[in-house]
């Protein structure tokens, strides 16, 4: 019996009544769950494996234009190859390019791959961003003209609006292949939509070179006119080359003066990515 009372007396906090509990917790800390051998610390269940985080989206990004979106002569990867890296930085998420950059492209050709080409409909559908270049071989014959027997303001003028004209076309067609989105559509205009720089001095001129950045006033116009009213964003191009006008573009331009060099598409890059949404 007393080896049985024993066993009762030290266990008593397990057989007494409700007050007499309250009186051994007091007296003998808080109840505690099962306690590992040796210790006093109760065990605790091990953590739960964490579910690993999903890895985010990638994003996708679409250039659709001319030789400048082609990344002709740059000596770099490509303008819009460029800016998707840029852009994975930013985010921190992958992000996959389509460059559909054409050289020697006008806004009607354009206009036809947005409307004709199921290809081109269909990257452009799953773009998240789309980057546009366009416009500037549009003016072509107008140089023609004024090196044969010259072009006047009312000359470039009525082609800068017919530029601007178009790209409103194209703008529609991107919309429709995207199931009617305007969001995240960023439009360039153009340093210049002819050789600049030292390249233009010596082959046309000064007045040539002055005529040149008429016309471009012009036409920069008409673009960025038809994207706002598209509601796509008119990314400038002028600024970043030139400031306010007077600067000499040549250290940001290939050997033929047309087309932006390495240094030219990282300024570029950096325009585009000033222009992003932050909501991607």
């Amino acid at each position: 019996m007393a080896r049985v009372t024993g066993v009762i007396r030290r266990t008593g906090c397990l057989l007494a009544t409700a007050a007499l509990l309250a009186a051994c917790g007091t007296h003998g800390g808080p109840a505690a769950g099962p306690r590992a051998p040796g210790t006093t610390e109760p065990v605790r269940p091990a953590p739960s494996p964490s579910t690993p985080a999903a890895a985010p989206r990638a994003l996708r990004v679409i250039g659709l234009g001319d030789s400048v979106m082609a990344g002709t002569n740059c000596g770099c990867s490509g303008l819009v190859e460029e800016y998707a890296a840029a852009l994975g930085r930013r985010t921190g998420r992958p992000v996959h390019v389509d460059n559909l950059g054409d050289n020697g492209a006008v806004t009607d050709d354009l206009l036809a791959d947005l409307t004709s080409d199921q290809h081109t409909r269909s990257l452009a559908s799953q773009a998240d961003v789309v980057v546009v270049t366009i416009g500037a071989n549009d003016l072509m014959p107008q140089l023609q003209t004024r090196r044969s027997s010259g072009c006047p303001r009312r000359c470039y003028r009525t082609a800068a609006r017919d530029v601007g004209r178009n790209l409103s076309r194209v703008l529609r067609a991107l919309r429709s292949a995207r199931g009617g989105r305007t969001d995240h559509v960023l439009v360039t205009d153009y340093w210049n939509v002819f050789r600049d720089g030292q390249v233009a001095l010596d082959s046309g001129g000064r007045a040539e070179r002055d005529w040149s950045v008429r016309v471009t006033d012009a036409t920069n116009a008409a673009i960025c006119r038809a994207a706002r009213s598209a509601g796509a964003t008119c990314v400038d191009l002028l600024r970043p080359f030139k400031g306010s006008g007077g600067r000499d573009p040549t250290p940001l331009l290939a050997a033929d003066g047309d087309h932006p060099n390495a240094a030219g598409v990282r300024v570029i890059v950096a325009a585009l990515v000033k222009a992003t949404p932050g909501d991607l």
